[in-house]
């Protein structure tokens, strides 16, 4: 039992260690290649954006409006009745801005972006793709690492900054359209509602879960040794691993954002 646990410590120390490692392997990439094959990168970047954000929309759309919703209809049902009418604006803004719509995209992004990162890495990696690619001179950490970590980046940062605005104007709407809203509850009141530091709260987790989602898969994707076995096994650890993080970040953020409300 022993030599397990410390097999699995030393395990998932290594694997922190090469995470944590890889953004700045692919920084350092793109410093040492000077500018060698940027066109090539901006349109890998550009490619894992669409795929990431784009083709995605239509559905985390409708899940950020259902998001937006069911916190709207639940705050204004429950906190009214109790003579709380006029902090309903702020518990919604801050819910869905800076609580739940984030982690909702990144739980989203990690089952969708995630695995694909991983499973097309594994695919190359059996196929002696990025062997003969190493050979070739190439550098992998500047060509297939630091585009995916951009790209979802910049995607998971856009899409909550936007799918936030979304969720709160389309749930509003469907609640007015449904009677789940009432009349003393204004649009209006709730935008204002939304302040500087909570759209500065969901930027960082925005951020900070398109590294975290984009990192891990590529690690995991490039870890893959020369069965197609490994790769479903890679998706998994990749899966684990990014809701793990991906939680723990959300509720340390959301904690550092109580605390400095308190203060």
């Amino acid at each position: 039992m022993l030599g397990a646990v410390g097999r699995w410590v030393w395990t998932w120390q290594r694997d922190a260690v090469g995470i944590a490692s890889l953004p700045y392997a692919a920084a350092k990439g793109a410093v040492l290649e000077r500018g060698r094959g940027a066109g090539l990168v901006a349109r890998a970047t550009a490619s894992q954006i669409y795929f990431t954000a784009v083709e995605p929309l239509p559905i985390l759309g409708a899940i950020a409006v259902l998001c937006g919703l069911s916190v709207i209809a639940i705050s204004d049902a429950l906190m009214r009745p109790n003579g709380l009418a006029p902090h309903v604006p702020v518990v919604v803004a801050q819910a869905i801005v800076r609580e739940i719509l984030p982690i909702v995209i990144a739980l989203v992004l990690i089952g969708r972006s995630g695995t694909a990162i991983a499973t097309e890495l594994g695919y190359m990696r059996v196929n002696d793709e990025i062997d003969a690619l190493d050979a070739a001179g190439v550098n992998i950490d500047y060509f297939l690492v630091l585009p995916r970590i951009v790209g979802v980046t910049i995607s998971t940062l856009s899409l909550t900054i936007a799918l936030s605005f979304v969720a709160l104007f389309g749930g509003f709407s469907l609640g007015e359209a449904l009677n789940l809203v009432s009349v003393g509850l204004r649009f209006d009141a709730i935008i204002d509602a939304v302040s500087l530091s909570t759209i500065a709260f969901a930027t960082a987790k925005g951020v900070a879960f398109g590294l975290v989602i984009s990192t891990v898969n590529c690690f995991h994707g490039l870890a893959v040794g020369r069965s197609f076995t490994e790769i479903p096994r890679a998706n998994v650890r990749g899966t684990v691993a990014c809701y793990l993080a991906c939680l723990t970040l959300n509720a340390t953020l959301s904690v550092v954002a109580l605390a400095e409300r308190a203060a």
